[in-house]
C-alpha cells in the first residue's frame, strides 16, 4: 500500500511502518490519490524501487518523482544504483513527443523546462513546489551524469562563468569610468591644436 504525507507529500510504502505517521515529517499520512501522467494524462502508477516510491506512466514511461526522492536518489550512490538496474533505457529525444509545456501531476501548474545542469544534456519538467518529470530515459541518463561527477564539473563550470561574467562587468565600468577623461582630453588637445593654427 503506497501512502502520501498530508504534510510534505513524501510518498513511501504504508506497510514499511507500524503507524500512520510520515518518516520523512510526522505529520499524518494518508492514501495516495491517482496522480495523471502529464504528458499521456492516464494515472500515474507508484512504484517502489528500493526504498524510493516513483509514479510512473505505463504508456510513455514517464516517471514522476518528489523532491524528497530526487534528493534520495541523487545523493546516495546506492539508491542510484538500484534505479539504473531497474528502469529500462530508452534514447532521449530533444523534443518531448506531444505537449511542449505539461502540467504538474500533483497541483496542475505548468511545469518550468530547464536543463538540469550544466553539461548533462537534459531537459526536465520541474514543478517548484512538488517535483520533476521526467521523460522516458531521461532519469537514468541523469543517474549516470551525476555518478560520473557530472554535478561537480557543472558547478565548476557555472562557478567560472560566474567569475568571467564578473570580470566582465568590472572591465565594463572600468571603460566606462575611463570614458569622460578621454573626451575631456581630446577636447584639450582640440583646444590647443587650434590655439596653435591662431599663429599660423
Amino acid at each position: 500500500m503506497i501512502v502520501a504525507c498530508s504534510q510534505c507529500a513524501t510518498r513511501f510504502s504504508g506497510d514499511a511502518y507500524r503507524d500512520a505517521h510520515c518518516p520523512a515529517c510526522g505529520a499524518l499520512a494518508q492514501l495516495a490519490s491517482e496522480r495523471p501522467c502529464p504528458r499521456c494524462e492516464l494515472p500515474l502508477e507508484a512504484r517502489e524501487i528500493g526504498d524510493v516510491v516513483v509514479d510512473e506512466c505505463s504508456k510513455c514511461q514517464g516517471l514522476f518523482l518528489d523532491h524528497v526522492a530526487i534528493e534520495r536518489v541523487i545523493h546516495d550512490r546506492e539508491r542510484a544504483e538500484t534505479i539504473l538496474t531497474t528502469l529500462p533505457r530508452h534514447p532521449i529525444s530533444a523534443m518531448p513527443a506531444g505537449k511542449m509545456y505539461v502540467r504538474c501531476p500533483c497541483c496542475s501548474t505548468v511545469m518550468n523546462r530547464k536543463l538540469f545542469a550544466t553539461g548533462s544534456g537534459v531537459i526536465v519538467d520541474v514543478c517548484r513546489a512538488d517535483g520533476m518529470f521526467f521523460d522516458a530515459g531521461e532519469l537514468p541518463a541523469i543517474i549516470d551524469f551525476v555518478m560520473q561527477g557530472g554535478l561537480e564539473r557543472a558547478a565548476k563550470r557555472d562557478a567560472e562563468r560566474k567569475q568571467e561574467e564578473a570580470r566582465r562587468v568590472r572591465l565594463q565600468k572600468l571603460r566606462e569610468d575611463e570614458k569622460p577623461h578621454t573626451v575631456h582630453g581630446d577636447r584639450a588637445n582640440a583646444l590647443i591644436e587650434f590655439l596653435w593654427s591662431l599663429f599660423d
